[in-house]
């Protein structure tokens, strides 16, 4: 799969455990398809606004950028979403305002199970399928953390069995079938190379595949790179001071870097290990994006970030990670 073919999709849902860089993961998608020419909309849940800040940051780094005039954003939450639903089937205002100011209306939002949850990924599709001159190309969704991800995509199943006829049947059933649309729909996982986050990836992966939803895109973030060779490691450390002889500054700044480059190896090692369980477990398009290092991680990183992504799905090698 290349990038092109993830841009046939008119969603992309974006899953993972928190702090592995999902909403990065998600803004880079959505930099290189409106570098493509798309117009993309890119959507968060839950109030959250790190997507909305990580947007600005890109305005404000590069506040000439051709392709940031074709990225909107938008905020998706469940109550606001009821609220506009009920606005297109009840049109009387005053009516209107006299039912969301009930406690009875109040009281079943509150307690509604999965009703928030429903509403927000109606929203979400009603943007997809919108055919208005302003509507996107895309839609980028960066979803909330793991186990809440899988209860978003799993609402309009849950939704279409217990309600076996009727209008919330026909919509819940319409938006599933859109998700389970491999042409339609586009789901990316992130995750670091880490043993937790990779535990989390083999079970949000495992619940994709139970509800029948694609898995189309793996995404390995923060890969260390080995800038030596064990064997190499070993070598450099004889050329270091022994303890107890003194050294001259050159030798404590030639120590310290080899001190450095023997850590990074160890991560690289450990990257390694878990990158190849990934690879056996979630046989799937994988792309593996360099740990940056960096005193402040701002657009221009996002950026490198985004082109490096839509490189190795085109088929160029990453520069950075081994």
């Amino acid at each position: 799969m290349n990038f092109d073919e993830l841009l046939r999709r008119r969603l992309v849902f974006t899953v993972g455990k928190g702090g592995v860089g999902r909403t990065t993961v998600s803004l880079a998608i959505g930099l290189e398809a409106a570098r493509r020419g798309k117009r993309v909309l890119m959507v968060e849940l839950e109030g959250a606004r790190g997507l909305e800040r990580a947007i600005d940051e890109q305005r404000k780094s590069r506040p000439t950028a051709p392709e940031l005039r074709r990225i909107g954003h938008i905020e998706v939450e469940g109550k606001r979403a009821l609220e506009e639903y009920l606005g297109l089937v009840i049109p009387v205002r005053r009516l209107l305002k006299t039912v969301f100011s009930s406690n009875v209306y109040q009281y079943f939002v509150a307690a509604a199970p999965g009703l928030k949850e429903l509403m927000t990924v109606g929203k979400i599709w009603y943007e997809v399928e919108r055919t208005d001159a302003t509507a996107p190309d895309l839609v980028v969704v960066d979803g909330p953390a793991t186990g809440h991800s899988l209860q978003y995509l799993r609402m309009p199943k849950a939704a279409a069995e217990a309600f076996p006829v009727g209008l919330v049947h026909r919509e819940a059933e319409r938006i599933f079938s859109l998700l389970q649309d491999e042409s339609a729909t586009a789901v990316a996982i992130v995750t670091t190379p880490e043993e937790m986050p990779v535990n989390e990836t083999l079970e949000i992966s495992r619940g994709l595949s139970d509800l029948g939803l694609p898995r189309t895109l793996l995404v390995v973030n923060r890969v260390h790179r080995a800038p030596l060779t064990p064997a190499e490691i070993e070598s450099l450390g004889g050329a270091s001071p022994r303890d107890g002889d003194p050294a001259s500054p050159d030798e404590a700044l030639f120590a310290e870097a080899v001190r450095v480059a023997d850590g990074e190896t160890g991560w690289a090692e450990l990257n390694r290990e878990n990158v190849l369980r990934l690879a056996r477990e979630v046989p799937i398009p994988t792309v593996r994006l360099p740990y940056l290092f960096t005193e402040e991680f701002g657009g221009l990183h996002v950026d490198r970030l985004s082109r490096d992504l839509a490189g190795q799905l085109d088929g160029k090698p990453s520069t950075e990670a081994a």
